[in-house]
């Protein structure tokens, strides 16, 4: 019986050692930021849970169809978009709190339907429209702060690793 959890792709030590770093420094300078930066006198949201999962696509993954950048960042900013204004609508009928499991599966459902309709399926952007819609976010500036400057400084560090992957890891010949 073959081994379920052998990975389908066979990574050597500089691999594993650049997606570990550059990972860490992803999601850390988010960490930091975001327990650092005050504005207005409140702290402010510079990183959501679904940050996890996209990085393990973009850092460990970058390869795979759900890792391309324009899925990470188009689906991330569709599925809040759509996410924040039905959790909107839903309060401003009085009835976030109470329903908010049909809330939550509209969000999902629709954040699924909008990727596919664009063609920017990432896995993670669901998590991020359950995260608008669990959390009652309805405040637009969600989608700058934290899921655009995020979505930003995580791609520009899984640049940097793709770029250290290309120069320093020799190809398979």
């Amino acid at each position: 019986m073959e081994n379920p959890f052998r990975p389908s792709e066979k990574y050597t030590m500089p691999v594993i050692l650049i997606t570990v770093v550059f990972s860490f420094i992803g999601i850390a300078v988010l960490g930091l930021i975001d327990q650092s930066v005050n504005i207005d006198g409140c702290r402010s949201q510079f990183i959501v849970a679904s940050f996890g999962s996209t990085a393990v696509l973009i850092y460990a993954a970058p390869k795979a169809p759900f890792s391309k950048p324009k899925n990470v960042f188009f689906s991330h900013i569709f599925s809040a978009i759509f996410s924040v204004t039905v959790a909107a609508l839903f309060d401003m009928a009085g009835v976030l709190q109470d329903l908010n499991w049909i809330c939550c599966g509209i969000c999902v459902s629709g954040s699924i339907l909008i990727m596919m309709a664009t063609g920017t399926i990432h896995p993670p952007a669901g998590a991020t429209a359950l995260t608008c819609a669990i959390s009652m976010i309805t405040d637009y500036q969600f989608i700058v702060f934290p899921l655009v400057l995020g979505l930003l400084a995580m791609m520009a560090v899984a640049y940097g690793a793709n770029w250290c992957r290309d120069r320093y890891v020799p190809a398979k010949r």
